[in-house]
């Protein structure tokens, strides 16, 4: 039986113990949160054994074999370590880190005790985005040339977010990079702006060019627009791909012969008919119970403890995990050097 600690309790904390509660010879055994109230409620909804205030404090209670880490970023690398030096395998929230440094120290406790350190970039496992890879490597779209992704974020999203020191972007902003790599491969250069760029150390609005070997990505990260929207463009040339997270639905757009007329109604019955059979798909599984949400979070999970169980590697490799912390750097560095953005006499009347 591996015994598992939850640590941060707020709403992503729930989304785990309910996956891990899913899965045979796993138990949850602590839940671990600065707001001790928080742990123990955390504690008695899910029937775990122990709440504490501290990690290092739970661990000198009982025995821990992995621990999630679900706090905010800055906590994460003291976390990690300190799971890691326990003997712990771990599963840490994106980003990894919000320093190199402190990603390298978490690779570093990996290696050093043998452990498996897994970073959540659950989006990889998205049935849309494995269907969507799928469709690149059988050459549906053609040779793949380059990227869109949109981020939004979510409303209510907890205080801690808005008081990240880099702003609130750096705490969404691996998704965009990470589905970047898995299409296009790691990035060989990124260049990056932000709004507003009055007050660098809180920019909302975040707009990244990564230039890869096989073609170009355009990275966003909006933490303002509405409604909340996560979506991939995939241009390849033969097909674009567009694939919305939110929705859970595929459109394949392709060129059509004849008449511009007769193209254009092709087309719009094509991308129609796409629409309403993935919105019927969708809501067949929600019907039947099987749409629970959370599809990638759940198979990542289940990953990481197959690993566990079986010693293979583990399912996001934290090396992966220090390549989006040296991007999201590079990405700060850029902000920070933006120019100021005075406006110039007269041009409001343009």
């Amino acid at each position: 039986m591996i015994r598992t600690a939850i640590v941060g309790c707020g709403r992503m904390g729930e989304n785990h113990c309910r996956i891990v509660k899913e899965l045979q010879g796993v138990s949850i055994v602590g839940a671990v949160d600065p707001s001790l109230d928080r742990a123990r409620a955390l504690a008695a909804g899910y029937a775990v054994e122990q709440a504490a205030a501290h990690l290092e404090e739970l661990l000198e209670r009982t025995r821990v074999d992995a621990v999630h880490i679900l706090t905010p970023p800055t906590t994460h690398a003291p976390l990690a370590c300190t799971a890691l030096q326990a003997g712990c395998h771990v599963l840490v929230e994106k980003p990894m880190a919000l320093t190199v440094v402190e990603a390298k120290q978490m690779l570093d406790a990996a290696t050093q005790h043998h452990r498996i350190l897994t970073v959540g970039h659950n989006h990889l496992f998205e049935p849309v985005v494995r269907a969507a890879y799928t469709r690149v490597v059988e050459g549906r779209l053609g040779r793949l040339v380059g990227l869109d992704v949109f981020h939004g974020c979510l409303p209510g999203s907890p205080p801690w977010v808005a008081d990240l020191p880099s702003g609130p972007w750096i705490n969404d902003m691996s998704h965009p990079l990470y589905l970047s790599e898995l299409f296009l491969g790691e990035p060989l250069a990124i260049r990056a702006v932000g709004h507003p760029p009055a007050d660098r150390q809180k920019v909302r609005e975040v707009r990244a060019v990564a230039q890869h070997a096989e073609g170009v990505s355009t990275l966003t990260l909006s933490t303002d627009a509405a409604p909340f929207r996560h979506k991939i463009t995939l241009y390849g040339t033969h097909r674009t791909l567009e694939v919305d997270l939110i929705q859970e639905i595929l459109v394949e757009t392709r060129p059509f012969s004849g008449h511009r007329w007769l193209r254009k109604g092709r087309a719009v019955l094509d991308v129609s008919t796409q629409l309403l059979f993935g919105a019927g798909q969708n809501a067949v599984q929600v019907l039947t119970g099987r749409g629970r949400g959370w599809h990638g979070l759940r198979t990542l999970i289940q990953a990481f403890y197959a690993a566990i169980q079986t010693g293979g590697p583990s399912p996001v490799p934290a090396m992966q995990g220090l390549r989006v912390v040296t991007l999201l750097s590079e990405i700060r560095r850029q902000l920070l050097a933006m120019p100021d953005a005075a406006p110039e006499k007269g041009r409001a009347g343009l």
